[in-house]
């Protein structure tokens, strides 16, 4: 069983290792470790939390990162783009996700991080996607662990189609007049 590597950015109390206790403590354990099946294969799927922008070398060896802020916290949002935006310059893909979104239909809040607003960030950061979940209901947090995989998966499969060769000896004696 293949496993993937998943650094998980974003402010203390955004709801991240909620997420990440959902996925990997069911057994009892605590090992920040998730088996996920994806059109039938199953991978785990180890996170890693972090609440720094810390050195660049919490990237090495991740296979995605996952850019967490709630949408009910507009500080845990402009953290993305104050800090984690700079650094976000790797090779592996990112997921946008914004954590609460049960919080939305509250009518009392006016203080929210609107789709748009999301969405456009997603862009700058060059994203694959724009999630959002909720821990304490529930919502999408299987769809985004899923997602997670997938967006890994399809990366790595790009990246494998530019590493091979296109280079045909026939075009060479062609170009060459042979």
């Amino acid at each position: 069983m293949k496993e993937l590597n998943v650094l998980v950015l974003g402010q203390l109390g955004v709801g991240k290792s909620t997420f990440i206790d959902l996925h990997t403590n069911e057994d009892g354990t605590d090992n920040d470790l998730s088996v996920t099946k994806v059109d039938g294969v199953e991978y785990k799927v180890r996170y890693q939390d972090s609440a720094d922008s810390s050195p660049k070398d919490q990237y090495k060896g991740k296979d995605l990162v996952m850019l967490c802020f709630a949408v009910n916290n507009v500080a845990s949002f402009n953290k993305l783009e104050e800090e984690y935006l700079a650094e976000i310059k790797s090779d592996v893909p990112v997921l946008v996700v914004g954590t609460k979104c049960d919080l939305r239909d509250d009518p009392d809040r006016e203080d929210m991080v609107s789709i748009p607003q999301a969405i456009e960030v997603a862009k700058k950061v060059n994203a694959s996607a724009y999630l959002e979940c909720s821990s304490t209901i529930k919502f999408n947090i299987n769809a985004l662990q899923e997602e997670i995989v997938k967006v890994i998966i399809l990366d790595k499969q790009t990246k494998a189609k530019k590493e091979t060769s296109n280079f045909s000896f026939g075009i060479v004696k062609f170009l060459l007049g042979r």
